[in-house]
C-alpha cells in the first residue's frame, strides 16, 4: 500500500502540497522524497533545497488526493502524538490562510502539521517543554510531537474551547469601538492585558529550566550588526518585490526607513533570550472567560530554523506586537473606510497602552527589554510585512503600505 501511495504521490506532483485555506505557492524545485504512512492515509514529503514540504494525503479512486478535515489523517496523527488510539476523531480546520496546517481533533487537541520543516531542533518542540517546566500556563498545554528521522513533522496542543485568535476577537473589538458600538476603554483594557501577558511570557522564557538551563545571554556588536544587516536586506527585498504605487511610496520612505534601521549600529550590546519570533495579535488567543494565551511557538514559519532557535532580543517580539496593533486597526479601516480618523487616533494610544502595561508587568525582568531596539525592529517588521505580502499574500499588501508612515514617525521613548 505504501508503494502504491508513493507512486500516486509522485505522479500527482507537489501541487498536492497546496490548498485554498493555506498560504504560499509550491517552490519550483520541490521533488518527491517519501511518504510517512499513518493508520489512515499518510504524510507526503518533498524536498525543496534544504527544506522539506509536508502534506496530508489519502488514497482514492484516482490514486491519491490531498486529505481534508474529516478524512481521518489528522486523527491518525493525533493518535501518534498522544499514544491514545481510539480517541475521538472528529476533525475541523482552525482557520484560513495558514502557513502551517492546524486541525482540531475531537474538540480536545489541535494538531499542527509543519508544512515547511527541516532536520534538527525546532522551537515548536523545546519552547513548549521549557514553558511547561517553569510553570507558565498561559500557552496551550503541549500534547506531544511527531517526527521521523530527526525531522519534526507535527505537534499537538490542548484545544481551548471557544478560543478565538486576535485577528477575530481583537479586530472585532476595534471595529465595534470605531463604529460607536462600545467604548474605546474596553479595547484599551484588552490591549493592556496583552502587554502584561507578553511580559509574563518573556519572563518565563528568561527563567532557567532543565530544557533551557541558561536562557539569558548578551548579544555583542557582531550579533547586533547581523540584525542590522538582516533588516536592511529585508528592506532591499521589499523594494525589489513591490510594484506600482506601493513601490513608489516605499521608495519615497526608504531614506527614513534606513535611518531608523541604523539605530541598530548605536547599540554595542543587548540582552538576548529565546523569543517567540512571530508574535502578533493572531497569536493571542482569548477564551470565553476572557483569559488570554500565547500560541504558535514555531516562530516565523517561512524563516530558516537556525534563526528561529537562536537567542534574540525581546524587543523584537515587543516591536512586532506593537506593529500588529496598528495592523489590526488597518484591517478595520479596510472594512469600514469611514472609521479611518477614529482608528488612526486609536493606534498611538494602543501602542502606548501596550508598552506601558508591558513595562509594568516585566518587574524583575525589566532589563530584558532594550527600548533602543524597539523602533529599528518595528521598521524591520514592516519591511518583512511587505515581503510576506509579495511572496505569500498579495491581499495583505495594503496593510504595511498604510502602516509604514505611522511606524516611521514613532517616538523611540
Amino acid at each position: 500500500m505504501t508503494a502504491d501511495l508513493s507512486a500516486a504521490i509522485e505522479a500527482a506532483g507537489p501541487a498536492l502540497w497546496t490548498a485554498p485555506h493555506l498560504s504560499g505557492p509550491v517552490p519550483g524545485n520541490a521533488a518527491f522524497l517519501d511518504v510517512v504512512p499513518l493508520a489512515t492515509g499518510g504524510l507526503a514529503v518533498w524536498r525543496a533545497g534544504d527544506e522539506l514540504l509536508v502534506a496530508p494525503v489519502i488514497g482514492d479512486a484516482d490514486g491519491v488526493r490531498r486529505a481534508e478535515a474529516g478524512d481521518g489523517v489528522f486523527a491518525a496523527l493525533a493518535a501518534e502524538l498522544t499514544g491514545a488510539a481510539g480517541a475521538p476523531t472528529a476533525e475541523r480546520i482552525v482557520g484560513l490562510d495558514q502557513t502551517n496546517e492546524s486541525v482540531i481533533v475531537g474538540d480536545a487537541l489541535v494538531v499542527k502539521l509543519l508544512r515547511r520543516t527541516r532536520r534538527g531542533a525546532q522551537p515548536g518542540h523545546d519552547l513548549p517543554a521549557h514553558l511547561a517546566a517553569v510553570g507558565f500556563t498561559e500557552t496551550p498545554r503541549p500534547m506531544g510531537s511527531f517526527d521521523r528521522d530527526g525531522v519534526l513533522l507535527a505537534t499537538g496542543a490542548a484545544y481551548l474551547p471557544g478560543a478565538e485568535d486576535g485577528w477575530h476577537w481583537y479586530v472585532e473589538m476595534i471595529e465595534a469601538a470605531a463604529l460607536g458600538e462600545r467604548s474605546w476603554d474596553d479595547v484599551a483594557a484588552e490591549t493592556a492585558s496583552m502587554g502584561a501577558l507578553v511580559a509574563r511570557f518573556q519572563g518565563a522564557l528568561a527563567t532557567p529550566s532543565s530544557v533551557l538551563p541558561g536562557p539569558v545571554g548578551l548579544a555583542g556588536a557582531e550579533t547586533i550588526g547581523s540584525w542590522h544587516d538582516a533588516a536592511t536586506a529585508t528592506l532591499d527585498e521589499a523594494l525589489a518585490l513591490t510594484t506600482g504605487a506601493v513601490h513608489e511610496r516605499l521608495r519615497a520612505r526608504e531614506g527614513r526607513a534606513r535611518a531608523v534601521l541604523d539605530g541598530f549600529a548605536g547599540v554595542a550590546e543587548s540582552p538576548v533570550t529565546r523569543i517567540h519570533g512571530d508574535l502578533h495579535v493572531g497569536q493571542i488567543l482569548r477564551v470565553p472567560s476572557g483569559a488570554l494565551y500565547v500560541s504558535d511557538l514555531d516562530g516565523d514559519p517561512v524563516a530558516p530554523v537556525d534563526g528561529r532557535i537562536a537567542p534574540g532580543s525581546p524587543a523584537r517580539d515587543v516591536a512586532s506586537m506593537a506593529c500588529a496593533l496598528d495592523h489590526a486597526g488597518r484591517v478595520v479601516v479596510r472594512r469600514h473606510p469611514a472609521t479611518r480618523d477614529a482608528v488612526e487616533t486609536w493606534i498611538p494610544r494602543a501602542r502606548a497602552t501596550f508598552l506601558s502595561a508591558h513595562r509594568d508587568a516585566l518587574e524583575a525582568h525589566a532589563s530584558l527589554f532594550d527600548v533602543r531596539l524597539l523602533h529599528p525592529f518595528a521598521v524591520a517588521q514592516e519591511a518583512h510585512e511587505f515581503v510576506y505580502a509579495a511572496r505569500f499574500s498579495p491581499a495583505w499588501m495594503g496593510v504595511p503600505d498604510a502602516a509604514l508612515p505611522a511606524v516611521l514617525a514613532w517616538d523611540e521613548g
